[in-house]
């Protein structure tokens, strides 16, 4: 428990990726990206999380999270499996299914992707202590948008004419200048129960975000995870 709150963790892991085939098996450093996230929620710096289970529509998937300490009480349903299902519905699931399954009560949501595979227990802890000392509906782990990739630095091709997508990009002389921008990488969402039950959406306008300065990777296509082999085998990760 954190704050007197038991907290749910759901490492969603749909199978079917199109961009790489099983990609939630595939090694990283000797694990896979499942057991990878069940490793670190089962670790000692995150004993505080109540219950950590899998959400996934694979067996195969399951007796992989089961072998590194995850708990997998149900597989999810069809409708639920598609690569067009929601993240929200999937979790509005996981949460239920799992209350049904432990007879508890989870007052607090986290979200864990395998596709993150170099987050600390410190983005996990420090998403969940946000939500509860804040009073926020959610808490969404965040990166830095590299300057090179801000909006009024970005151009749109008109029949061969190159101009600024944004007009203001055009009157941009540093780039110290412009505005700090901000994605989601992955690393953990926290949810208030009521947030996601009751609303269900992810973000409110009561959303805070915990920034996370250091390298990260999400893991989309091979590139992304021939890079995070990289960073493993050189830095150890």
């Amino acid at each position: 428990m954190i704050a007197n709150q038991r907290v749910l963790a759901v490492v969603p892991a749909r199978s079917g990726s199109k961009g790489i085939q099983d990609k939630n098996l595939q090694q990283l450093g000797g694990y896979s990206l499942i057991a990878r996230a069940a490793r670190l929620l089962r670790s000692p710096e995150c004993a505080w999380i109540d219950r950590a289970i899998i959400s996934t529509d694979a067996p195969a998937y399951a007796a992989e999270a089961e072998a590194h300490g995850l708990a997998a009480p149900f597989l999810r349903p069809p409708e639920l499996s598609t690569d067009t299902a929601g993240a929200v519905e999937t979790l509005v699931h996981a949460l239920r299914a799992a209350e049904q399954h432990d007879s508890v009560r989870y007052d607090i949501v986290l979200i864990v992707e395998p596709t993150c595979p170099f987050r600390r227990a410190e983005d996990v802890t420090g998403a969940a202590k946000l939500l509860t000392e804040s009073g926020a509906d959610s808490v969404v782990t965040v990166s830095r948008v590299d300057t090179k990739f801000h909006p009024h630095k970005v151009l749109v091709l008109d029949e061969g004419r190159l101009d600024f997508y944004d007009p203001a990009g055009a009157a941009v002389k540093q780039r110290q200048s412009l505005r700090p921008l901000y994605f989601r990488n992955g690393a953990c969402y926290a949810l208030a129960r009521a947030c996601l039950l009751e609303r269900q959406v992810i973000f409110t306008e009561n959303t805070r975000g915990l920034l996370v300065e250091r390298e990260l990777v999400n893991i989309d296509e091979s590139l992304d995870l021939e890079f995070a082999r990289f960073l493993a085998d050189v830095k150890g990760w």
